[in-house]
Order: structure tokens, then sequence, then C-alpha cells
């Protein structure tokens, strides 16, 4: 069977791809249609949803070959409305059979050691962005000779009982426990010391600090987002270099960033390498498949194995 390229749809079908979605959304609104949504709101979202299910049929019956995918991640800070937007742009295979190999099948470890430690700064990043913002705190606390911990675990400890005093103290006073997220730097390290970003609102700096009581060189201090990236760069500078198996830990009650979405339609393949190889292109391209957001900046990457680019943008929105 002969296979063809990305989004060659009218050839391989020999139909009019839009005019079929268009009736079958019609169909199916007719049937599912809420009157109490928004009709135009459920019009697009029902043709984005067929879309996406032709495409994937086309990939599956093997009438075209991998596509680009577009997973989107939204996050949304608590307190200012602002949203951070990343958006990567990745070849997709339907089977794992298509996906072009090397004769060493694995990554080799540091790549997939820098992989691992990129997606983990980046979801750390997005907690950050979406629960903590003006006002809030991030510290730096260690441990003096006396109370120096024989081991992580120790360390870990140390760290939860202070966070559990801080909780006690604020259940008095009527406010609700503390969010936080820490980075723990332990292994290889000669001085032993963690970071932690936490709730600002009703926290008396000089007493956390009291209430620490392991060394005497602390250092407090209010988050002052960026007025583009958020918290992104304070993510990324208490995530260096950790070490240890654990890189970071958070309270239960931070709120999460939504499920990312995931399209095939966003952008054609031939846009990717347009993209890809001129930076005015690409910026117009992200702020129009994305209305309402401003473009930052992006990073392009390309696979000689998979013949592929691979884009990860950021964006934001007041």
């Amino acid at each position: 069977m002969k296979k063809y390229d990305n989004y060659d749809y009218e050839e391989a079908y020999k139909i009019d791809l839009q005019e079929d979605i268009d009736k079958k959304a019609r169909a199916a609104l007719k049937v599912n249609a809420n009157p109490d949504l928004d009709f135009e709101e459920q019009w697009k979202r029902q043709q984005d949803n067929l879309r996406e299910w032709e495409y994937e049929r086309l990939i599956r019956e093997g009438k075209v070959e991998g596509q680009y995918r577009t997973t989107t991640t939204k996050s949304r800070n608590i307190k200012t409305g602002k949203v951070l937007l990343e958006s990567q742009i990745y070849p997709s295979f339907y089977h794992r059979t298509d996906v072009p190999r090397t004769k060493r099948r694995r990554e080799t470890k540091p790549a997939q050691k820098n992989l691992n430690s990129k997606n983990s700064i980046r979801q750390l990043a997005r907690l950050i962005n979406i629960n903590f913002g003006p006002d809030d705190l991030w510290c730096t606390f260690g441990w003096n000779d006396s109370h120096m911990p024989e081991e992580e675990k120790a360390a870990r400890r140390d760290i939860t009982n202070w966070i559990k005093r801080i909780n006690r103290r604020r259940k008095k006073a009527g406010r609700e426990n503390i969010k936080y997220i820490y980075v723990l730097a332990f292994e290889e390290y000669v001085r032993p010391h963690f970071h932690i970003i936490m709730t600002g609102d009703g926290v008396d700096r000089d007493e956390i600090e009291r209430l620490w009581g392991k060394c005497q060189r602390v250092n407090t201090r209010r988050i002052k987002p960026d007025e583009d990236f958020l918290n992104f760069g304070l993510a990324l500078y208490i995530a260096r270099n950790p070490h240890g198996k654990k890189r970071w830990a958070s309270s239960k009650n931070l709120k999460r960033p939504d499920k990312p979405t995931r399209s095939y339609a966003k952008f054609k393949k031939r846009t990717v390498q347009e993209m890809a190889r001129d930076h005015e292109i690409l910026k117009a391209a992200m702020e129009k498949a994305y209305p309402g957001y401003r473009f930052l900046d992006a990073e392009v990457m390309y696979n000689g194995i998979a013949a592929a680019f691979y884009i990860y943008a950021r964006m934001v929105r007041d």
C-alpha cells in the first residue's frame, strides 16, 4: 500500500477532509448538543475532536507516515491569573516499528539522565508557577556541625518536623497548612542544605528561622516573579545539581497542572520545518496557533536519526 507524506489527505482520500469533518460535526451536534452551553464553542470542539480522530485513523491505516504532534501545557498562577504556556512539537509514529532506530537502541545513560533532569525541572517549574506568587517565600536552610544529619533520610526528617511545627502554630492561629516545595542538596555536599518555596501569607520570617534552629546562617526572602517567565528562573536555580535520588518533595495541598492537551492538527510538517529554520516564522506561527498568548522563546533541536525537528516554546498570557 502506498504511503503518503504528512497531511496529504486529499490525495490519500480523494475527498475534502474539512467538508467531511463539518458534515460529521453537524450530525453529532444534532444528537449531543447541550442547550445550556455556547453552540459555537461546542461546534469548534467537535470539529477539533473529529480532526484528531481522522488524523489518528490515517496513521493507523498506513495512509500517511509519522506526524508531528503538539503537546500543550498551561500553568495558571492562582494569585495573579497569569498563564505560562509550554508547547512541545515532536515527531510521532503510530507504530513503534516505524520509529527510526540506531544500532544502539537504548539512549546513553548521560543522555537519558539529562532528559530526565530537564523533565523534572519543568514539572517543578509548573508547580511553582501555579501555586506561588508575590510575597510568598523562598528560603535556604542548612545544618551546623552540632546538628549535622548522618544520612539523607535524617535530613528529610528534620525538614518534615520543622514544617509540622510551622503548621501547628498556623492551626492555632486559624490558618491552613502551608504549601511548600523543597529541594535537598545532600549527597556529595560537604555542607548539606535545602531550598524551600513556601506560603508567605501569615508567616513571620523571624519565627520560622527560630523554629529551624539547626544553623545560624539562614536566608529568607520574598518571591518576586519575573514579568514574563513567572518563577521559571527560580525553579532552575533551586533545582541545579542537587544530586541524590529524589530531586524535590512537596506538600499534598498544591494545585496540580491540568492534563496536557495533544494535537496532530496544530502544525503541519512543512510549517514545522519552516519554523525550525526561521525564528520570525516560528514566533508568528506560535502566536497564530495560540491566540491571546505572547511568544517568549523557543528551543529548536534536530534529530538526525529520525530526520525530524523538536521544538519547545514558551508563551505567556496576562
